[in-house]
């Protein structure tokens, strides 16, 4: 008699190279039902704008009333949708953080067409086709030749760019890579050091007894305060000395004043997205509820 006993559930004739099993399809109810709202917007607008042939004062201002009103569900329901995050990951979040993504790609795409190519690239080489049926009000140049010659730069950096995305010869895309990345942080460098080097410098240099038609005493502790700040925090970047004694001593002011700026600068940016949650919830309460 045989000991061993075999599973029922398992299967009898195991076949490890066999293909696993395809995964169902998820949210397939709510894919279902945002295409059946979209077909059911996209009639309603056609059927409003059908309305609307005839020039009646009314149904346009029905018609405004209603996109007014879809406009703000909307908005509501994508609102709720990210709230819904705070309770765990699901569907409705997925679904507004790809709407948010794609909107937000989707913007900034036509706005850099139309800022930037158009303009910038397109109407330096067709300055006349670009002026006749996109920017009428766009200037015409005193230099059109050297324009032209200026703008076939970037067009081939441009053409270059997008090389990445052949076959064979990626490598292309690399030189362009390299020069947005040098000029960019060229001119970065630049801008820092005015704003923020040059200036802090000025700043230190001043004197340290503020005179404003007479003594300022605030002004006064303001300097003080500015150029303890800066010596004491270059010192606690002065790794060649140990930090022992005086030298210790100040490194550790300048710590505090470190976290004092750190700790500025955290709570500006959490009082700014405090600032944003404010409007969301005024958003929902006022315009959606209509409470308050």
């Amino acid at each position: 008699m045989n000991a061993s006993h075999s599973n029922p559930n398992s299967d009898p004739n195991p076949n490890p190279n066999s293909p696993a099993p395809a995964p169902k399809p998820r949210y397939t109810l709510l894919w279902i039902s945002l295409v059946v709202l979209s077909g059911s917007l996209l009639v309603l607008r056609a059927a409003m704008a059908a309305q609307g042939d005839g020039g009646a004062p009314a149904a346009d201002a029905a018609a405004q009333s209603l996109w007014t009103t879809v406009g703000i569900w909307t908005a509501a329901i994508l609102t709720i949708g990210v709230f819904s995050f705070l309770y765990r990951d699901n569907p409705l979040y997925k679904v507004c953080e790809s709407v948010l993504i794609g909107v937000s790609a989707a913007y900034w795409m036509v706005n850099g067409f139309w800022t930037s190519l158009v303009p910038q690239l397109f109407g330096k080489l067709m300055p006349g086709l670009v002026r006749e049926y996109a920017l009428p009000a766009m200037p015409v140049s005193t230099t059109p030749g050297l324009d032209f010659a200026l703008a076939c730069v970037p067009l081939v950096l441009g053409i270059m760019l997008v090389w990445r995305l052949a076959p064979k010869g990626g490598w292309i895309s690399v030189w362009p890579i390299a020069m947005i990345i040098g000029v960019t942080a060229g001119l970065k460098l630049v801008s820092s050091i005015e704003s923020d080097f040059m200036a802090q410098l000025g700043a230190t240099m001043r004197p340290l007894v503020a005179m404003n038609g007479g003594f300022d005493f605030w002004g006064t502790i303001a300097a003080l305060v500015g150029v303890v700040g800066v010596l004491t925090v270059l010192t606690y970047f002065f790794f060649s000395v140990e930090h022992k004694g005086a030298v210790g001593k100040t490194a550790r002011v300048g710590v505090w004043f470190l976290m004092i700026t750190f700790g500025s600068a955290f709570g500006l940016t959490v009082m700014g997205r405090i600032t944003l949650l404010a409007q969301r919830f005024e958003f929902l309460f006022k315009d959606w509820l209509h409470i308050g």
